[in-house]
């Protein structure tokens, strides 16, 4: 079996911003499903194709930005007249922007199906996001001293757009909504060690009740559930990238091999090994 590999920017202490522009094709474009341990930022100007982000699959449309967080396989299946640019950074370079830094993290605690990673805009923002993409490829190629910062400048901009849209579409600032936030913040960080509603209920300072009572609300689920389901996702991204069950295993810290693949059988309805066969 193929490994999907993991791409990785060459001089993270430097903090490099890579930009590469997406040409049209002569011939249809489907990528390898691979993943990265950067943000991959990407600015269609013509849309055109199917982008698939941790197995779901999401439309290029034309004036769009697709925002794929670190650890997330996806492949690109461009169509021929689509064209635009792809910005490649680590998170890192926002270290000292709240807003950036914050917008970027809840992006990677919240899946796919929960926060939209793309992000379409008003005839007026689009005209202003492509702009800006135009102006950070124009920076790439130029030798200007302040290059780097000049990027940087533009790149916030465009995060900054990404993110009034994502507010304006999830305007829920309640105090549950806060918990919420929360718990996701937390399982994303623990998720592998800790298993049980009662360690997410205590760090977030409320009963396990009230927790099921708000992550149901959210998300149709209850807490045991959304941990399993956390698990699950990187679990399949693991196997996606050739790795062995027994290994993943013990990544994810189940007791044996057979405890993970008898979990895993029970939550998707197939075998780490059948899963891999459909995902090679």
């Amino acid at each position: 079996m193929s490994m999907i590999p993991t791409h990785k920017l060459k001089d993270e202490k430097a903090k490099e911003i890579r930009v590469v522009k997406l040409g049209s094709l002569s011939s249809y474009n489907i990528t390898e499903p691979h993943r990265h341990d950067y943000i991959e930022l990407f600015v269609f100007d013509n849309g055109g194709g199917v982008h698939e982000i941790d197995f779901t699959p999401f439309e290029v449309k034309s004036k769009s930005i697709h925002l794929v967080s670190a650890g997330r396989v996806h492949q690109m299946k461009r169509e021929l007249n689509s064209n635009g640019y792809v910005i490649l950074f680590h998170p890192s370079i926002f270290e000292y922007d709240h807003y950036i830094a914050e917008f970027l993290f809840e992006l990677d605690c919240f899946d796919v199906n929960e926060l939209d990673p793309c992000f379409s805009f008003d005839i007026e923002g689009q005209a202003e996001v492509i702009e800006i993409a135009q102006k950070i490829w124009k920076y790439s190629q130029s030798n200007d001293k302040f290059r780097h910062q000049l990027i940087l400048v533009q790149l916030n901009l465009l995060c900054l757009f990404c993110l009034r849209e994502m507010k304006e579409s999830n305007g829920d600032q309640s105090k549950d909504q806060s918990y919420y936030t929360q718990f996701r913040h937390e399982l994303r960080a623990q998720f592998r060690t800790h298993k049980k509603v009662n360690y997410y209920a205590d760090k977030i300072g409320i009963t396990t009740r009230k927790l099921n009572e708000i992550v149901v609300a959210k998300a149709v689920l209850n807490v045991s559930k959304m941990i399993h389901k956390q698990i699950i996702l990187e679990a399949k991204r693991l196997l996606n990238s050739g790795i062995a069950s027994k290994e993943i295993a013990y990544e994810l810290n189940f007791d044996d091999p057979a405890h993970f693949s008898k979990f895993f059988k029970n939550q998707t309805g197939m075998s780490p090994t059948d899963f891999q066969k459909v995902h090679p």
